[in-house]
């Protein structure tokens, strides 16, 4: 007889390594079944996330007989860059699964300080499992995009991912979606190179622009990595001797060519907000001021909207009706789907 009902275990699983296959094993020996809390859900691809949710179950339930895939249930969370939404959201996903009368389990591995969200739980009873495994997703990640072949990226993986993986990742490798990913990932090296020996804190300030009119949000198509091919806010890091507010109006301007003065563009500011979760961008520690332009009265028809036109960095500019947005998250840049959740009435 099992010792519960329900064992839970959380992670981003990217990449699925040996590390997790001890976490999952464990949990499916001490439970009749095992939830899976699959993290940054639903998220555009980038080098920090580059396998959707389903690809990492695909990931997962190749490791494991038939016996125990049916045994598994995947729960899929998005990041909401906030720590009381995410932790509701698993709340209620387990809840849906789970009986009053069930023991729960939360097997984890306290490994450092980004497993912080393991405290958060309480209510379910904590089985820590040991671990002489010191395996980095991130490490992972990076031999994956650098190493000049494939074969020689799996081979120097071999001793912390489990053979199905490797069997996945090569096969996942013959898709478009690797080479754009490997573009993405020499790009933001680059950058980062120019900046070596500058501190992170004096690069890392950015101004966006949220535009909204008559249900509609402004956003534009990326231009170039990272990101290329993403509907983003309009933005940009923000210049030597320029305040937050007007950094916001320049990139705006810059980038949609937008028809109206920055005069009326003052007097349109509703709101203004500041997103920092260390982990919302993939190019290092970058902090955002989110300045709401709300042009509430706007005299729109068919036929006149305020003119746009994609520059600079964009490929295209669109006013988007806040109905799409939801539908759009995994075409949205880095963190903006969370943004815009947290400005627009936007149901996800």
């Amino acid at each position: 007889m099992s010792n519960y009902q329900k064992a839970i275990v959380i992670g981003r699983f990217q990449i699925y390594h040996k590390g997790h296959e001890l976490l999952t094993r464990q949990a499916l020996e001490i439970a009749d079944e095992v939830l899976v809390i699959v993290g940054s859900s639903f998220q555009s691809r980038n080098i920090r996330n580059p396998f959707k949710w389903t690809e990492r179950a695909e990931m997962i339930l190749s490791t494991l007989p038939e016996s125990d895939r049916i045994r598994l249930k995947f729960l899929p969370v998005r990041d909401y860059y906030n720590d009381a939404l995410w932790n509701a959201d698993v709340r209620r996903q387990v809840g849906e699964c789970v009986s009053s009368t069930d023991r729960i389990a939360l097997v984890g591995f306290k490994k450092d300080d980004t497993t912080y969200y393991l405290d958060n739980f309480p209510a379910w009873r904590m089985v820590d499992v040991e671990s002489s495994l010191d395996i980095d997703a991130t490490d992972l990640r990076q031999l994956f995009f650098e190493a000049e072949t494939v074969n020689q990226a799996l081979a120097e993986m071999a001793e912390r991912i489990p053979l199905p993986v490797s069997h996945f990742l090569n096969a996942w490798s013959l898709d478009s979606v690797y080479d754009h990913l490997k573009s993405e990932h020499a790009k933001i090296k680059q950058d980062n190179q120019v900046y070596t020996g500058i501190p992170w804190d004096v690069i890392s300030t950015t101004v966006d622009a949220l535009v909204t009119v008559n249900g509609h949000v402004l956003l534009g198509q990326r231009k170039n990595y990272p990101g290329k091919g993403l509907w983003a806010i309009p933005g940009g890091f923000l210049e030597k001797r320029e305040s937050l507010l007007h950094g916001a109006i320049r990139e705006l301007k810059e980038e949609t060519s937008l028809d109206i003065s920055d005069t009326a563009l003052r007097k349109s500011l509703a709101a203004v907000k500041v997103f920092s979760h260390p982990r919302r961008s993939c190019r290092g520690r970058v902090i955002t001021h989110v300045h709401h332009f709300s042009l509430s009265g706007w005299p729109l028809n068919d036929d006149v909207w305020p003119t746009i036109q994609a520059a600079d960095d964009l490929e295209s500019v669109a006013w988007i009706p806040f109905c799409r947005i939801p539908a759009m998250e995994e075409e949205l840049f880095e963190d903006h789907f969370a943004i815009l959740f947290d400005f627009l009435p936007v149901h996800a």
